[in-house]
């Protein structure tokens, strides 16, 4: 397919475009700065949402499209809740109108767990999703909104804790987005709509009481992570956020591989080796674990 992936100069939008290129699919980043995604693999073009030009010359000739681009209330430095609103919805509205225009029909949209009307953010996506509806009411197109939880990039040790509660691994991310756009390709479904986390894999007793039985069953998935998590300080979480995501596998066939104990194994290796952990940036660019 030819893939226009909007915002693909995000953290989510290369992990996208990466997973897309290895998947075979001609990509098209559009963004308002360039992408880090090697360019002799990709084309990219110069797009503000905002801007219905740059959005019609963006989308032309494309066979799907991935809208990433958005603002969200935890970037930094902060933009404005007017910025936020118009990039959002007007920009998510220029998209689908000119996939209307081009005939696109296979759409995948970046709404958000922090949907709802708690900021000016979360009724953004609240928007975002209703303009996907019309949109596959007027067109017939097949779109795929997928709530993401958090994949901005945090220090190493806070991304590990955060996994149990409201964080999720780009590169799951990336594999639920590239998968919706195929499936949606496929005619799999008409309007979809999913979460996209981890699974913990996580008993519902020790789940309900992971105060005092987690890190009972840490250690009995990864030996030695009791020492790990109180040499490095690592605060757990006193609730655990877990869901159901077998929609996501029977429509999508898509299952989360990035969760906790994969951060634990990681940080196992990265200590017996005895690499610097403490300034690590997740995503990293190291060669091993979690890249």
């Amino acid at each position: 397919m030819k893939v226009l992936v909007t915002g693909a100069s995000g953290n989510g939008g290369q992990a996208v475009c990466q997973r897309l290129l290895q998947a075979g699919h001609q990509v098209r980043m559009a963004d308002v700065m360039p992408s880090k995604v090697n360019g002799k693999a990709a084309e990219f073009v110069r797009c503000d949402t905002r801007t219905v030009s740059d959005v019609q010359q963006a989308v032309r000739g494309m066979d799907g499209v991935i809208h990433l681009a958005a603002w969200h209330c935890a970037h930094q430095p902060p933009v404005s809740d007017d910025t936020i609103f118009a990039v959002n919805v007007d920009g998510t509205y220029n998209v689908l109108e000119a996939c209307r225009k081009e005939g696109v029909r296979s759409i995948v949209y970046a709404s958000s767990m922090a949907y709802g009307w708690w900021s000016v953010y979360g009724v953004s996506k609240v928007i975002g999703e209703d303009l996907c509806r019309a949109y596959h009411e007027m067109t017939g197109a097949s779109i795929a909104m997928l709530r993401y939880h958090e994949f901005i990039p945090r220090p190493y040790l806070e991304f590990g804790a955060r996994l149990l509660r409201n964080g999720v691994d780009r590169r799951d991310v990336a594999s639920a987005t590239v998968m919706a756009l195929e499936a949606a390709a496929a005619k799999a479904f008409g309007l979809f709509r999913t979460i996209i986390h981890t699974n913990h894999e996580m008993p519902e007793h020790v789940r309900a009481d992971f105060t005092q039985l987690g890190l009972e069953w840490c250690e009995q998935q990864v030996p030695g992570s009791s020492q790990l998590i109180e040499k490095y300080g690592i605060e757990l979480p006193k609730d655990i956020e877990q869901h159901d995501l077998s929609e996501a596998n029977r429509v999508l066939g898509w299952k989360p591989q990035i969760g906790f104990t994969d951060f634990l194994r990681d940080l196992k290796l990265r200590n017996e080796q005895g690499l610097e952990i403490h300034d690590l940036v997740v995503p990293s660019e190291l060669p091993n674990g979690l890249t």
